[in-house]
């Protein structure tokens, strides 16, 4: 459901509230301002069967442990460097993964 910004605030909460209680396969968002697009590319890569490769370079902080470990086990690694408290990796990814770690590639 789009445009939940167009909404009262206290009705888009209220739906949004009620939705996550009754039904798995709706979500709300406002592409005008962004709200809830991350909850539908997930909701979107849990539908989909197929989920293609692509390899990617990554600048990711030491201190981001989880995101370190959730490429470990989810990312087919090719090469890893340490430099100034970065980790710079070389990674295979399905796209759903590139998504969530979007921020630490390098173009």
């Amino acid at each position: 459901m789009n445009k939940v910004d167009l909404l009262d605030v206290e009705v888009a909460q209220g739906l949004v509230s009620d939705a996550a209680r009754h039904d798995a396969h709706t979500v709300y968002v406002s592409a005008v301002e962004g709200t809830g697009l991350d909850k539908l590319l997930v909701r979107i890569d849990a539908m989909i069967d197929e989920d293609q490769v692509s390899r990617v370079q990554l600048r990711v902080p030491q201190k981001e442990g989880k995101v370190l470990a959730m490429l470990e086990a989810k990312a087919r690694i090719y090469s890893r460097r340490y430099k100034d408290g970065a980790v710079f990796l070389e990674a295979e990814a399905p796209q759903s993964v590139v998504r969530r770690v979007r921020e630490f590639v390098v173009e």
